[in-house]
């Protein structure tokens, strides 16, 4: 059994003023905000929700949001949206490349991005592997935290220490980062967030690559990796195709084996899903047996049937068809924001 979500997104260019703490935020300035909602398929189609959203955005494009609304900081305009969503959807909203809010049944959560550069090696790779050769990264971190209790300035000046221990670094040589995976850093970093005082802190997230990353909530241990492939699919019903770009994010959760420092390594993910991705990439996807039509849901649900034998630890695809539509497969009572593509 799996949940199965809908995924929309949408963009809009606006100007605001946002009174508080933030001296840079208070002159008027302008974002190019990007917006995800998720709705469980039982509550909307996709169209419907795709348009509903777009409707929501349109009054904001290109606007002076402190016309239109009583407060406009992130966490007042996500409300707005979802508020006007009309339909019990979730929603990401991020205003700058390296913050945002989320919010989802009740809960409000505070969103910063950030990175650094440095240098390391997994010392308990097999002979040959190209991770136990000395290399680096220019790695990306997102910390996630509650926004009752911290805001996003509050996440910011707690990560400027870690950075400066962090970055230009050999991580070998950093005391709990003998072993330095990505899960290992991910949850350094989440107990050093706590001793700095985040106590409503929700979860990390770094990044090795732009396919490949880590989270950890201080109890779980999740990873991702992603990959593109090009299909087509029916257009309409006169045996018309189109095409898409498509990406696929493979969510992984489960203990870390205790030598190797991680849950799976993401070039065994990759090679498992290579012979799936090849019946993907460059072919027409309703030709797939079970595909229904080259719909996007029973796409996933196909990659799940063919991977989930091979990696047992599989536990939510989200398959999306360019930056504004797509749809998430939950195989685990555990849910988690996917990201934006382009993060």
């Amino acid at each position: 059994m799996h949940a199965s979500c809908l995924l929309a997104g949408g963009r809009f260019e606006a100007a605001r003023r946002v009174a508080g703490d933030e001296h840079r935020l208070n002159g008027l300035h302008g974002h190019s905000f990007r917006v995800l909602a998720r709705a469980d398929v039982t509550h909307i189609e996709q169209a419907e929700l795709h348009t509903a959203l777009a409707q929501v955005l349109a009054p904001l494009d290109y606007a002076d949001l402190n016309q239109q609304l009583p407060q406009c900081d992130d966490l007042s305009l996500a409300r707005h949206i979802k508020d006007a969503l009309n339909c019990p959807a979730a929603l990401l909203l991020q205003s700058a490349p390296e913050r945002g809010v989320m919010l989802e049944n009740g809960t409000a959560l505070h969103w910063i991005a950030a990175s650094f550069e440095a240098a390391h090696h997994l010392p308990h790779v097999p002979a040959g592997h190209k991770c136990g050769r000395l290399h680096g990264h220019g790695f990306g971190v997102r910390i996630v935290a509650d926004a009752r209790q911290h805001s996003q300035a509050q996440l910011e000046a707690a990560w400027a220490p870690l950075f400066l221990r962090l970055n230009h670094r050999y991580l070998n040589d950093i005391a709990g980062l003998e072993n330095p995976t990505s899960e290992v850093i991910a949850a350094w970093l989440y107990h050093a967030l706590q001793d700095a005082g985040l106590t409503g802190l929700a979860w990390v997230e770094v990044r090795e690559t732009h396919t490949a990353g880590s989270q950890f909530d201080g109890k779980r241990f999740r990873i991702w990796k992603e990959q593109r492939f090009e299909s087509a699919v029916p257009f309409d019903s006169n045996g018309n195709y189109t095409g898409h770009s498509y990406l696929v994010r493979l969510m992984l959760t489960g203990s870390l084996d205790r030598t190797m420092g991680w849950l799976l390594d993401f070039g065994d993910v990759k090679d498992r899903f290579k012979p799936i991705y090849r019946q993907l990439d460059h072919n027409p996807l309703e030709k797939l047996a079970g595909v229904r039509d080259g719909h996007s849901q029973s796409v996933a649900e196909w990659v799940h049937a063919h991977l989930s034998p091979l990696v047992p630890e599989l536990a939510r695809i989200d398959l999306m068809e360019n930056d504004h539509q797509g749809v998430s497969l939950l195989f685990h009572d555990d849910m988690r924001w996917p990201l934006l593509q382009g993060e």
